[in-house]
């Protein structure tokens, strides 16, 4: 088989280059704001709407959506990904999944295998979801793992949490519901279910489910108290 010749490979990269550049031209007409189009792709399948920024070193490719007023990256990959408006991806990946209104995703996130992230959340620095829905209002701020876990509304997620969803041979899920508070280096041993209103100490291992309005602390974690001084 003949090797391609160089003319041939420059040429396909000059198409490339200008299909791009063409695309991103229209975008821009249509009222998308593109910091830098030398350091930028977007695919021709790609469909952005009017006051959203894409700022330098971005990828936005597939079957992405992006709605009105969001601010894309700088230095952030997004593919096949549907996110609506006002939402923040900063020096982030997103793969495969869904991002509500008003939700900020960075810097250094990464979401992945089809998870939802409802609206007004917060994910941050180092914080990886897989397969996982987290709710509206949900805060996971720093360097946690979130993976094949339903996270409900108005929960924090302490630095350094671990849902901790594989025995070996097989992946499993685990619930934390609305109102939770989960202390820093925490781990969840899935499948467990953590109910409303439950406070997880820092440091716990949860092998057990948690009941509502408990709290639990410990290696393994065990309940130290149960009442109705956490609010509902």
């Amino acid at each position: 088989m003949k090797p391609p010749s160089i003319f041939n490979i420059f040429k396909k990269l000059t198409l490339s280059f200008f299909s791009n550049t063409s695309y991103m031209e229209k975008l821009a007409e249509k009222g998308v704001t593109i910091i830098d189009s030398n350091s930028t792709y977007i695919d021709e399948s790609v469909r952005i709407e009017s006051g959203t920024i894409v700022h330098p070193s971005t990828y936005i490719l597939g079957n992405s959506e992006i709605s009105s007023n969001c601010i894309i990256g700088p230095n952030s990959t997004i593919s096949n990904t549907k996110i609506s408006k006002k939402s923040n991806i900063l020096y982030s990946i997103v793969l495969d999944s869904i991002i509500g209104e008003n939700s900020n995703i960075g810097p250094f996130s990464y979401i992945r295998n089809n998870s939802i992230i409802e609206n007004n959340v917060e994910i941050g620095n180092f914080v990886e979801v897989k397969a996982s829905k987290i709710g509206n209002y949900t805060k996971s701020k720093h360097l946690s793992y979130l993976g094949d876990i339903t996270i409900e509304n108005n929960v924090n997620i302490g630095a350094g949490f671990v849902s901790a969803n594989y025995d070996g041979k097989s992946k499993h899920k685990s619930t934390i519901k609305q109102n939770s508070f989960i202390g820093s280096n925490s781990t969840l041993v899935s499948p467990v279910e953590i109910n409303k209103n439950a406070i997880i100490g820092a440091g716990s291992v949860v092998i057990d489910d948690v009941s509502e309005h408990s709290k639990v602390v410990g290696v393994p974690a065990k309940k130290i108290k149960q009442g109705d001084d956490i609010d509902n």
